[in-house]
């Protein structure tokens, strides 16, 4: 194929972004690069003020540039993780939207929708992002088409969740920059060796980097989980949509999880309790409702066996 002019992306980072989001965004350009030996691919890091940014695993990053000195770039990507709904103020929207303005790829990653969302950018399309936000991002922003796809591209407008989404995003952006092979080449650096899918079970839990995947029958019951984290069904119609008997969906937990369904389906629930605790204002109660627990008490016991803390102590964070 004809080679194409090198590809400038700006990824813009904020406080509590996910290292993991970053580098399964960044590592598969550069590994294209290095097995290409050609410059497909350059980039730059930046934060709205230039200052150094703290990950969710509280590493201090340093930056190349603050947003308001970003030039020409082809794409501007906003990476964000946790505290989202507190990053964007009156000005530092308008300074993301000018530099926004006329460019071929404005992307959010991981829970970068939400900003994207916060500036207007996103009514009327569809939108992808982490799966723990999907339905606040919904509720939220009605004007949105929130879908469980990997990634989504409308338009100009890129959203992923994850960092397996990201990865995806990432790899595909590769083909579509030098072709399939090369493609293939970085997905197998990268563990990434099934091919892709339509199917949104495939694409939302990728293999393993083991030498086999989950379980198809696995993967089902688990997306079925993460659907229903809010509103939880019985086990016995988890492994109805799995395409499976009770006993059979258990023993594939435990084999391939090391849980029981109903362990793991628990996890899936105090995981996203422990999120809302986080990112949100609302009251135990509200949190107990909304992660399929009984009543506030259920959710408090459940919460300080799994966590050692109670959610207050959460939220105070």
């Amino acid at each position: 194929m004809s080679p194409k002019s090198p590809l400038h992306l700006t990824f813009v980072l904020f406080d509590g972004f996910s290292n993991m989001v970053l580098a399964s965004a960044i590592e598969p350009l550069r590994a294209a690069r290095d097995l290409s030996g050609r410059r497909l691919f350059s980039w730059q890091v930046g934060s709205l003020d230039g200052g150094a940014v703290t990950s969710s695993s509280r590493l201090a990053i340093s930056v190349d540039l603050p947003l308001e000195r970003v030039g020409a770039t082809d794409a501007l990507i906003l990476v964000s993780g946790y505290g989202m709904r507190d990053h964007l103020q009156r000005a530092s929207v308008q300074a993301v939207l000018r530099k926004a303005r006329g460019l071929p790829v404005v992307g959010g990653l991981d829970t970068g929708a939400w900003l994207l969302a916060q500036m207007g950018l996103l009514a009327g399309r569809r939108a992808a992002i982490h799966w723990m936000e999907r339905e606040a991002l919904a509720e939220a922003f009605p004007e949105i088409t929130v879908v469980p796809d990997p990634y989504v591209t409308d338009g100009n407008i890129v959203t992923c969740g994850g960092a397996q989404s990201v990865l995806s995003w990432s790899l595909d952006l590769i083909g579509a920059q030098a072709g399939e092979a090369l493609r293939f080449d970085v997905a197998n650096m990268f563990g990434r060796v099934m091919g892709r899918s339509t199917d949104p079970v495939e694409w939302q839990l990728p293999s393993r980097m083991t030498d086999s995947a989950l379980p198809s029958s696995l993967q089902r019951a688990i997306v079925a989980m993460r659907e229903t984290a809010e509103q939880p069904l019985p086990l016995p119609r988890i492994a109805e949509r799995a395409a499976l008997s009770l006993r059979s969906m258990d023993r594939l937990f435990r084999a391939h999880l090391g849980l029981s369904a109903g362990g793991y389906y628990r996890q899936i629930r105090l995981s996203h309790a422990r999120a809302l605790a986080l990112e949100t204002k609302l009251t135990l109660g509200e949190i107990a409702s909304r992660t399929g627990f009984s009543s506030p008490a259920t959710l408090a016991r459940a919460y300080r066996r799994a966590f050692g803390e109670t959610v207050r102590k959460t939220a105070a964070r």
